[in-house]
């Protein structure tokens, strides 16, 4: 088993845009099963209930245009010693380009909300 990070260990983030290193995790070698991971482990504000939608996205032109691939919406708070973890096998994701040519994978926050948003999280990607 190997394991590919598409973030670069625990992020914390407080604005929209792509998760670490937009140059993505490089999935054009992988051709058999795979699970991807999300690990959430803080989403909180100042005030009102903190709301992410998180997209996980493919490229093959250094993402330029971008495939989604898992989009997942949550609704905190999300509190450190209760973490949340989601989960994706190969099967439920016929959209990934993994073993094409070029291919990479980010995590991309789309929308954060509420006053003053943060988002603790990692991914990655086994197989």
């Amino acid at each position: 088993m190997t394991i590919g990070s598409i973030t670069t260990g625990a992020q914390t983030v407080t604005a929209t845009g792509a998760v670490t290193s937009t140059s993505g995790l490089d999935i054009s070698g992988i051709t058999g099963d795979y699970t991807i991971h999300v690990r959430i482990q803080n989403l909180s504000t100042a005030s009102a209930t903190p709301k992410l939608t998180l997209q996980l996205e493919d490229s093959v032109n250094a993402f330029t245009a971008v495939l989604p691939v898992v989009v997942k919406e949550v609704t905190g708070p999300i509190a450190t010693n209760a973490e949340q973890h989601f989960s994706w096998r190969k099967y439920e994701t016929p959209n990934l380009r993994a073993g094409t040519g070029s291919a990479v994978l980010r995590a991309n926050v789309m929308a954060l909300g509420g006053t003053t948003p943060s988002l603790t999280l990692d991914s990655w990607l086994e197989y």
